[in-house]
């Protein structure tokens, strides 16, 4: 009988850390999901006067930006055409999402532009501060 109540109570923990799992992992309320591979690229622009490299996706692929990221420029240059060249940094610094496909984005910010989801944190432009974690 004991050795049943411990199985009950093992399944519960497994169930409960399955629901937590799934509650965290990306896509659920205010989480940001990875960045995109390139196939969900729909544009993309070098901007050397504000300095940013931006990239635009479509994650469900339906040709409608809901997932935005922009690296800094570290250096710029011409090609033997004339077009711009750019050596940006590894990870983005800012990446915007719109969950919810309302056209309104939340803006976060990677200060360490390391791509570490620790150092991912959603900003407040309003107020200047960041409100939570990325969790991917």
């Amino acid at each position: 009988m004991k050795a049943m109540k411990s199985k009950r109570h093992l399944r519960a923990l497994i169930a409960g850390g399955v629901l937590v799992a799934s509650l965290t992992s990306p896509g659920f309320g205010g989480s940001l999901p990875q960045e995109p591979s390139e196939e969900h690229l729909l544009d993309e622009d070098v901007n050397i006067i504000t300095g940013l490299y931006t990239r635009e996706y479509s994650l469900t692929r339906t040709g409608v930006v809901d997932y935005r990221t922009a690296r800094q420029i570290l250096l710029s240059g011409y090609n033997e055409y004339w077009n711009t060249v750019v050596q940006t940094e590894e990870f983005p610094l800012f990446y915007w999402y719109d969950a919810d496909h309302d056209g309104k984005f939340e803006m976060w910010i990677d200060r360490q532009v390391e791509g570490c989801p620790c150092d991912i944190e959603r900003y407040d432009a309003e107020r200047g501060n960041h409100k939570q974690q990325a969790r991917y």
